[in-house]
């Protein structure tokens, strides 16, 4: 009986070098050709995540965006960052203020307090009165006269309030638990009632004539953190200057994207950013304060 051998496969050895993606290959060649080109083409089509509210509702102030906070880390970042970020790092530092006057103030214009060990979130201390205040007795005017006393009728005494003018918000400086205030408020809601209280009001706001040097001298633009690191990347690879610096603390998903305003080339990627994803997903730092304001009246 006759048998035919079977020839076995040649084996191929495999090559050392593995095979480029041509489309990887020639991106990569234009980004190093072209950087700027290639730059704002990319942030032009480039898909960025929202960035949600970041100065939320909340009966609590510190829940609330804090310009303070927000310069404060920012800066931080920039004074670890060489000396060419110093002069941005100190003008963030000049921005925020504070002054105080000595008032009388209309209770129902407050939407917070600064205070509570409550864990359930409210967006002003009427719904939290709501939820919360049930049982303290507010259907009389004596139940009003009676916590209007309690909780600011000591003879000569001035109770503590904020103001902020980026956002035209009240707080009260409160100690211990808003029960009281809160029920004091619901109160002159549902009666129609007011009190003016003995204040002293602590003005925060934002200089903007320091706003303006920052404006004329650095972008600040704020984004997803993962957005920032790829775009700062392809900044640095066309030879362009720029520093991440953070976000505050509320909001460590966010980061600033800080650049020069000294090359056109800056102003073009700049450009191409703010065009394709203002205000949804990117923020222009200096725009948002110098467009944010409240200015205190004694209302």
């Amino acid at each position: 009986m006759s048998t035919t051998d079977t020839q076995p496969k040649p084996i191929k050895k495999s090559s050392p070098f593995k095979l480029v993606d041509v489309e990887t290959w020639f991106n990569l060649l234009l980004q190093r050709i072209f950087p700027v080109w290639y730059c704002v083409r990319y942030v032009t089509e480039m898909p960025m995540e929202m960035l949600a509210e970041i100065n939320p509702k909340s009966y609590l102030s510190h829940r609330w965006l804090s310009i303070n906070d927000t310069h404060q880390a920012a800066a931080a970042s920039l004074e670890h960052a060489g000396d060419q970020w110093q002069d941005c790092a100190q003008l963030l530092l000049k921005i925020y203020k504070t002054r105080t006057f000595k008032r009388y103030l209309s209770i129902r214009n407050i939407t917070a307090v600064e205070s509570s060990t409550g864990d359930t979130d409210y967006s002003n201390i009427l719904e939290y009165a709501e939820a919360e205040c049930k049982d303290i007795p507010t259907y009389h005017a004596e139940h009003f006269d009676q916590l209007s006393h309690e909780l600011f009728g000591e003879q000569g005494k001035r109770y503590p309030f904020v103001y902020r003018e980026w956002d035209g918000r009240y707080y009260y400086r409160n100690e211990g638990e808003p029960h009281k205030v809160g029920a004091l408020l619901l109160h002159c809601r549902e009666k129609s009632r007011d009190l003016n209280v003995k204040a002293d009001i602590e003005i925060q706001y934002a200089d903007l004539r320091a706003v303006e040097i920052l404006r004329s001298r650095y972008w600040l633009l704020l984004m997803k953190r993962e957005a920032a690191y790829q775009i700062a990347y392809l900044v640095r690879s066309a030879k362009i200057p720029c520093q991440l610096a953070e976000f505050e603390w509320r909001r460590s998903d966010l980061v600033f994207l800080v650049l020069k305003k000294n090359d056109y080339r800056t102003a073009q990627i700049v450009d191409a950013i703010v065009h394709r994803h203002f205000p949804r997903s990117v923020i222009e730092w200096g725009r948002y304060l110098c467009t944010h304001q409240v200015p205190f009246r004694n209302r």
